[in-house]
């Protein structure tokens, strides 16, 4: 039989490109979404790719049976596919443990390629360019279908650890099709018959245990309670029945299901003491529901009509479902929930404005932070800005993210770790008499936030003392403080504290 050369380039570029779509996401997501994750990902698979495409070279120059080289390759590589998720479910939380298990794949896939060339060429024919750049083409078409299928279609109704082992299965079916069809010894059937078996019970267990490799590389000290996946990404709350449960998102803390201002393990005051800043704001946007404790709190602001909450993940929903108050504020009929992003959603709807604009803006250091914090897409939120309205979002303590602020603002001053920015010096709205009614007027769900006996939690959220500005914040470093844009990656790279 003639070796397929073509269609083996093809699903080998495909199965090699998805696993490493696979890589990207586990590898990012055990080190907590930092952006220099892809960059160790493409690294290693490049290095993989070159050492693979050597081995394949020497193979075509010495070995009597270049097909059973390129099955027991495609076996090999689909076996530590299939089994990576075990692996990463038993072995502790370590880059050691997922960097050898992310080069094999790509080395051992890679062999096949020069195969393909070296098989599938018609040399002395005058042929040999036109044959050697559709196996080349072929493998690119399979190198650009493998993400975009992974991505956009297995992770759409399966999780990462079942992913990995559907690919792994692929491949042990391609690579038992093939020495079937290619007449193979016995022991190479077997073998890749045993192959299938195994991928076979992997994908079973994978489906029937749960989702064991993202709750064994969650950072969270306490329980996963409830695990949630979804093509955009991976989210986990973690059980602590006197604080809240903490949500996790991409593995980094994302907020808390606390929504008693006594309490406040989830820095609440923040979003309460707004209510003395914008009072009765009847047209509220929020980016980024999180677990929707803040949603809960906005929608007991007096006056507000309608609420425009943005979630570029959908999973929020899902796991917001699973807690009453949450699950009752999505419902709340004033709210419109948009899934996508909030800046296209801003630039579809340019006739939109707001009385006061939320953002709850994720860890500064994080894969694309930057396009939360940067001076274009503040400019974009304050063209949906009434003249007395507030934008507040998150520093994560990044001074140069108030500096930014400022730029666009011109009153933009910290509350705890918050900007709150807009046209008015809203600092000595905090001491107004005006600002201890609008928080006692706070009703979330119709029941009452503050009682009477909370007159010193009201005071604590009011006082003046958390409130710094731009000059105070940059006393306390020994840099100039820069402004962030869209192209400089400055809180992921140049000054990514975490």
């Amino acid at each position: 039989m003639t070796f397929p050369a073509h269609l083996i380039s093809f699903l080998v570029g495909f199965l090699s490109l998805g696993s490493e779509t696979l890589w990207v996401r586990t590898y990012a997501y055990a080190n907590q979404s930092t952006p220099q994750a892809l960059a160790v990902v493409l690294a290693l698979y490049l290095f993989g790719i070159a050492k693979g495409a050597g081995i394949g070279g020497e193979q075509c120059r010495t070995a009597r049976r270049l097909p059973d080289v390129a099955i027991l390759a495609i076996l090999a590589a689909s076996g530590v596919l299939v089994l990576s998720p075990l692996v990463a479910s038993i072995l502790p939380r370590s880059n050691l443990v997922y960097l050898p298990l992310i080069f094999l794949p790509a080395m051992l896939f890679s062999i096949c390629f020069p195969i393909c060339h070296h098989l599938g060429t018609q040399a002395g024919t005058g042929r040999t360019g036109r044959s050697l750049s559709r196996v080349y083409a072929a493998n690119i078409a399979g190198s650009v279908c493998g993400p975009l299928i992974v991505n956009f279609g297995l992770l759409e109704i399966a999780t990462t650890q079942t992913a990995f082992v559907a690919l792994g299965l692929c491949g042990i079916a391609l690579a038992a099709v093939m020495a079937l069809a290619a007449g193979t010894p016995a022991r190479l059937t077997r073998a890749a018959q045993a192959g299938a078996a195994l991928g076979v019970a992997a994908l079973s267990t994978s489906a029937l245990a749960g989702n064991r490799m993202a709750a064994n590389m969650a950072v969270a000290p306490e329980p996963s309670r409830y695990i949630v996946e979804t093509r955009q990404g991976i989210l986990q709350s973690h059980s602590d029945p006197e604080k809240g449960d903490t949500i996790y998102g991409g593995n980094v803390y994302d907020g808390r299901t606390n929504v008693d201002p006594r309490i406040n393990s989830n820095g609440i005051n923040r979003i309460v003491m707004l209510a003395a800043l914008a009072p009765r704001p009847k047209r509220v946007l929020v980016i980024g529901l999180s677990i929707g404790s803040w949603q809960h709190l906005i929608g007991g602001f007096p006056g507000v009509e309608k609420m425009d909450v943005i979630e570029i993940n959908p999973g929020y929903l899902t796991l917001a479902g699973h807690y009453e108050v949450q699950r009752k504020a999505i419902e709340d009929p004033r709210v419109r929930m948009i899934i996508g992003d909030g800046r296209k959603f801003l630039r579809q709807n340019p006739d939109l404005v707001y009385d006061l604009i939320v953002m709850n803006t994720t860890w500064h250091w994080r894969m694309y932070a930057s396009l939360l914090l940067s001076r274009e897409f503040l400019t974009v939120v304050e063209k949906h800005m009434t003249p007395d309205a507030f934008v507040t979002f998150n520093t994560t303590d990044s001074p140069d993210a108030l500096k930014t602020a400022t730029t666009v603002f011109p009153h933009a001053y910290l509350y705890d770790n918050f900007i709150v920015a807009g046209q008015r010096d809203w600092r000595p709205m905090l001491a107004s008499p005006a600002a201890v009614s609008a928080l006692q007027a706070i009703r979330p769900a119709g029941k009452d936030l503050f009682g009477p006996a909370d007159d010193d939690v009201i005071a604590d959220y009011l006082d003046g003392r958390r409130v710094r500005d731009l000059a105070t914040i940059a006393a306390r470093h020994n840099r100039p403080l820069e402004i962030i844009t869209d192209r400089n990656l400055l809180t992921e790279y140049r000054h990514n504290s975490r």
